[in-house]
């Protein structure tokens, strides 16, 4: 398996968890979901690591700054959600639960953030992506 399969197999497998996260699911399966997911996004973000040290080079079009909003806003939200759900953990992760009604307010709010967030960040992305499934032909 080279490189760019390898690279859309975890982007296919992180839409799915996601998807899978929205689902009402049994809270462990959640749980176990979700941690899969963070290392998932782990894998895509060094996948992308090209894209990391070329953010101060070169010159910033509105696209590109639009481009880069984005991605800061899902990496935040994302980042958000992973602690806030570290925090909440019942099953998986016993003995960490200090989590209360506010931080479920908070994971809720910054999963939805996320997804919107993730919407853009596909809408943005998504030429990339299926130049990458037309080269696994």
């Amino acid at each position: 398996m080279n490189d760019n399969s390898k690279k859309i197999s975890v982007d296919i497998l992180m839409v799915i968890a996601i998807v899978l996260e929205f689902l009402s699911l049994p809270i462990l399966i959640h749980e176990i979901v979700g941690i899969g997911l963070l290392f998932l996004i782990f894998a895509h973000l060094n996948y992308n690591k090209k894209y990391f040290k070329a953010i101060t080079k070169g010159k910033y079009t509105l696209k590109r700054t639009m481009n880069l909003i984005v991605n800061i806003g899902l990496l935040i939200s994302f980042f958000v959600t992973i602690i806030s759900g570290i925090f909440l953990t019942q099953k998986s992760l016993k003995g960490i639960k200090i989590g209360n009604l506010k931080m479920s307010h908070i994971h809720k709010s910054s999963s939805i953030i996320s997804l919107i967030f993730l919407g853009l960040h596909l809408f943005t992305t998504h030429k990339k992506f299926l130049r990458g499934l037309k080269k696994l032909k």
